[in-house]
């Protein structure tokens, strides 16, 4: 199932956090937009892109196993791999 983006907003509007899996480190969600989830880190926003995460959504339902950071650099982008990470276990990807 491709990722549903309004399942992204509801889920990140009602529960606005994300929990890294390797350290088990909550972060807040400021915001969900049309084409990032921003999550608030102390003194900047960090970005996940919209678009880098419907890719990974389709390496993982084509068969590809996206399990670590490190997965998640090379068959995807490096580009927040461990919040990206976060965001795929709680919607239930990974």
């Amino acid at each position: 199932m491709p990722l549903n983006w309004d399942q992204v907003l509801k889920r990140y509007t009602e529960h606005p956090y994300i929990i890294t899996i390797a350290r088990k480190k909550e972060h807040p969600v400021a915001k969900v937009t049309e084409t990032a989830l921003i999550i608030d880190l102390p003194g900047r926003d960090q970005s996940v892109s919209r678009k880098k995460l419907e890719s990974a959504v389709k390496l993982i339902e084509s068969g590809h196993k996206i399990r670590s950071v490190e997965d998640y650099r090379k068959m995807v982008a490096d580009e927040r791999p461990s919040y990206a990470l976060a965001i795929l276990h709680d919607l239930g990807y990974i």
